[in-house]
């Protein structure tokens, strides 16, 4: 009989809230009218969907013996195939995301994501499948398709036969994390004089003016602070046990982004759950589409 320890179970606990809430956001996010950032959100929550609907079979199906049984059947190879497929559109969107705000806040132009939208995310999916083939045709060659397996998923590939597999994440994923903590600041100082002004004009105008591009903001330093989590230990461990608690620490953090979002996302209607202060309308409603400019 299987056997699940405490940390498996609040991480599989952890990973089927997530994404419940993921798909209540698609869901949301697909029903509501066109708004600013509505289709690359899209797009961020789908490739948070699929990173995290990968990482359950493996631990669900093996529990505790999954470091020992993990190839017994292909189940975990297809599920960090998969993982891989979903990271970079994950990190890729959410520097997009990150630009598109520090754009609009700089210039007062809401137009960005129409006219990039296509290029951007034609450019993201075709990387992704590109460096995915690549990848898939080095590690065919090694042992067990170059994946090895932690206590809690098959996400962790073998980067001590596969250097290039290493370099070919880190070194991306830092470039993209040092961008998105500059654009971030940048629009954090922004911000915060909007808010100093709004503070000195109170009323509710002005509040739903700013809500959109808060939680936007917060979403972008969540993010920013997310990557950091799962990219330090990953470098600082290479080629090291993957039994380190700060790595198994690093798939808590991923495994908590849907509820991350959801905290963020989950209304448009009231304040944000967690962010009293900040109340606003739907995007989509007249009012604000009267006044383009109007979340900044």
């Amino acid at each position: 009989m299987l056997k699940y320890s405490p940390i498996i179970i609040f991480y599989i606990i952890l990973q089927l809230i997530s994404l419940l809430l993921l798909t209540i956001l698609i869901f949301l996010l697909f029903k509501s009218k066109s708004h600013f950032a509505k289709w690359t959100l899209f797009q961020l929550f789908i490739s948070a969907f699929g990173n995290g609907f990968s990482a359950l079979p493996p631990i669900i199906m093996y529990g505790n013996e999954l470091v020992d049984r993990a190839f017994d059947s292909p189940l975990c190879i297809i599920s960090n195939k998969i993982s891989n497929n979903t990271i970079y559109p994950l990190e890729l969107f959410s520097l997009v995301i990150t630009f598109y705000l520090w754009h609009v806040l700089v210039t007062h132009r809401l137009d960005i994501e129409k006219k990039c939208f296509w290029y951007v995310s034609g450019a993201i999916w075709l990387y992704t499948i590109i460096f995915n083939i690549i990848e898939i045709s080095r590690s065919s060659k090694q042992k067990n398709w170059g994946v090895k397996v932690s206590p809690l998923n098959c996400k962790a590939t073998d980067w001590s036969i596969n250097l290039v597999s290493f370099y070919a994440y880190v070194i991306p994923t830092s470039m993209i994390t040092f961008i998105v903590a500059i654009m971030t600041c940048h629009s954090s100082v922004i911000l915060y004089r909007r808010w100093k002004n709004f503070n000195n004009n109170m009323n509710r105008t002005t509040a739903i003016r700013l809500g959109h591009a808060v939680r936007l903001q917060i979403c972008c330093v969540t993010i920013t602070a997310m990557f950091s989590l799962n990219l330090i230990p990953r470098i600082v461990f290479f080629n090291k046990n993957v039994d380190s608690p700060i790595i198994t620490f690093g798939s808590f953090t991923i495994a908590s982004a849907g509820i991350i979002l959801f905290l963020i996302f989950g209304t448009n209607t009231r304040a944000a759950i967690f962010l009293p202060f900040c109340y606003y309308v739907p995007p989509d409603k007249q009012r604000i589409q009267e006044e383009p400019i109007c979340i900044l």
